[in-house]
């Protein structure tokens, strides 16, 4: 399973740049630029920090260094992420943020949502992230 899960979010884990349009909440991804109040330094490809959240409740990412996946549900402006699940490779400076990440969603009751930017606040409206959009890249033809 959590092979499975890797290299079924591996294909998602590509790099880009800011969208400069409305994106919907579904189906975008949402680059994560703050955790807990702190910047999130630029990433690497492989250790970009983002979320994709899908139409059937069904979430995707990478906390930096493992994918996750999980389920949220949406009511409003209210948001739950559960049963998250995540690889289980070996990180290495990291800062924690791969934890700062996950403590994120689990504490997240509530999000504002606009064009191209996304807050997640917890049960104390307190913000504990933020995403912008980004368009991924079209892959590289001659990569295949």
């Amino acid at each position: 399973m959590v092979l499975l899960l890797s290299f079924a979010l591996a294909a998602q884990a590509v790099s880009a740049p800011a969208v400069s349009g409305p994106r919907p909440l579904e189906g975008t991804h949402w680059k994560a630029i703050e955790l807990a109040g702190r910047p999130v330094p630029s990433q690497q490809l492989a250790r970009e920090i983002y979320l994709l959240l899908e139409e059937r409740g069904a979430i995707y990412g990478s906390d930096g260094c493992n994918q996750v996946a999980g389920t949220y549900r949406l009511e409003k402006d209210s948001i739950r992420f559960s049963d998250m699940a995540e690889t289980q490779r070996a990180c290495i400076d990291t800062d924690n943020l791969d934890v700062t990440f996950r403590d994120a969603l689990m504490t997240a009751r509530r999000m504002t949502f606009s064009a191209d930017r996304l807050e997640l606040f917890d049960s104390d409206h307190r913000r504990v992230a933020v995403f912008i959009a980004v368009t991924k890249p079209s892959p590289d033809p001659a990569s295949r």
